[in-house]
C-alpha cells in the first residue's frame, strides 16, 4: 500500500527515491560510529548521505526486487575516478517489495569498490540526446562476502554487533591504493570460494585461472596470490600454520556465519 507521502508522486522512480532515502535516514546508522546519516544537497555527485560525526559518504541505490550480481551504475569514467579517489563513498543497496517493504539492505564498503568490478556499457548512439555517454555496471558478484555486508536480510535486521564486526574486519583494506586493494579483494574472494576453514596454498593455486581472468596482463599470478595471503595474515584475517597451510581467523568466520 502506498503511503500518502508517496502518493504525491506519479513517477515510480520518484516514489522509489523518496521511499528509500526516507527509510535510510530514519533507520540506518553509520556502521563505524553509529551516527545518523544526513542527506546531501540535491545533485551532489555520487554521494546521497553523509555521516556528520565521522565524515563517511554513502551512495544509495534502490530496486524493487532483489539485486543480482551486477548493479547498474552511472558514468563509466566518473566511476573509475571515484574508485581512485580518497573521497569515494560507500555503496548502499536497498531492495523493496511492490508494497514498499524493505527486504534487504546491503553495504559495499568503499574499499571493495575496485576497478575490476566496473564493467563499461556500450556508449549511447549518435541519435541519442546524450550521444557518446557511457555508463557502467558493477559486478559485485566478484566480491567476497566481506565486501557485501548485510544490514537487513529477508526483512530481518542483522545484529548491530555482527554488522560492526564485519565492517571493522575489512577496514584495513582502505589503507591500500587501488591496485593493491584489487589483488587483496580478489584473493579474499578466492579463499572464500574454497568454503573451508583451513586450506592449503595448493588448493588456492587451483583457482589461479580465475585470478588470471581478472588480471590478464600479470605473468606472476601465483606469486601475487601468495603475497596477498601474507598481507591477510599480517592483518589477522587468516593465520599461517606452516608448510603451506592456512586457517581463517575466528573473527573472519563469525563475520560471515
Amino acid at each position: 500500500m502506498i503511503s500518502l507521502e508517496l502518493a504525491r508522486y506519479k513517477s515510480a522512480s520518484q516514489r522509489a527515491r523518496v521511499f528509500s532515502e526516507t527509510w535510510i535516514e530514519a533507520n540506518f546508522d553509520c556502521p563505524k560510529c553509529f551516527g545518523s546519516l544526513e542527506r546531501t544537497p540535491n545533485n551532489t555527485s555520487a554521494k546521497d548521505f553523509v555521516c556528520s560525526p565521522c565524515g563517511y559518504g554513502f551512495e544509495l541505490k534502490s530496486k524493487q526486487g532483489l539485486f543480482g550480481n551486477q548493479v547498474v551504475d552511472g558514468a563509466y569514467q566518473a566511476m573509475l575516478a571515484s574508485i581512485r579517489s580518497d573521497a569515494r563513498p560507500h555503496l548502499l543497496l536497498l531492495s523493496y517489495t511492490t508494497d514498499y517493504q524493505v527486504r534487504d539492505v546491503t553495504a559495499v564498503p568503499r574499499q571493495f569498490l575496485i576497478e575490476e568490478i566496473v564493467i563499461p556499457r556500450k556508449p549511447l548512439g549518435r541519435h541519442c540526446r546524450r550521444a557518446g555517454w557511457q555508463g557502467c555496471n558493477l559486478n559485485i558478484g566478484m566480491l567476497p562476502p566481506d565486501g557485501r555486508i548485510k544490514f537487513v536480510s529477508n526483512f530481518r535486521n542483522a545484529p548491530r554487533e555482527i554488522v560492526s564486526a564485519a565492517w571493522e574486519q575489512a577496514a584495513f583494506l582502505d589503507n591500500y591504493k587501488s591496485a593493491k586493494r584489487s589483488w587483496i579483494a580478489v584473493t579474499m574472494a578466492l579463499v572464500r570460494q574454497l568454503n573451508k576453514r583451513s586450506f592449503t596454498l595448493g588448493e588456492l593455486y587451483e583457482l589461479e585461472g580465475e585470478a588470471r581472468k581478472t588480471f590478464p596482463n600479470n605473468a606472476h599470478v601465483k606469486e601475487k596470490l601468495r603475497q596477498q595471503l601474507q598481507h591477510l595474515r599480517d592483518r589477522g584475517w587468516l593465520h599461517f600454520e606452516g608448510r603451506g597451510n592456512y586457517r581463517l581467523s575466528d573473527t573472519t568466520l563469525r563475520v560471515t556465519d
